[in-house]
């Protein structure tokens, strides 16, 4: 894990390789991102879901905490699955 402060909001870009600098997931491209935000049904961002989608800068950005909580969710459920 880093020991750098983690942004208040990330892209789908900066979100994948935030995953993998936290350790959450070995590997994920922002296209990895992308797919389980459309196919997931608990993805929290979004019209009508827990948290927003922001446009800044004509990215699409969200918020860093709640990105990374899901994935940690995700990936332990994964591993309960696996194991």
């Amino acid at each position: 894990m880093s020991d750098n402060p983690l942004p208040p909001a990330v892209t789908f870009q900066s979100g994948a390789a935030l995953l993998v600098e936290q350790g959450i997931v070995d590997r994920i491209t922002h296209q990895g991102v992308r797919h389980i935000a459309e196919t997931d049904p608990a993805w929290p961002f979004g019209e009508g879901r827990a948290h927003p989608y922001w446009t800044l800068a004509n990215a699409t950005v969200m918020a860093t905490e709640p990105f990374l909580e899901f994935f940690r969710k995700r990936e332990r459920a994964r591993q309960t699955r696996t194991t």
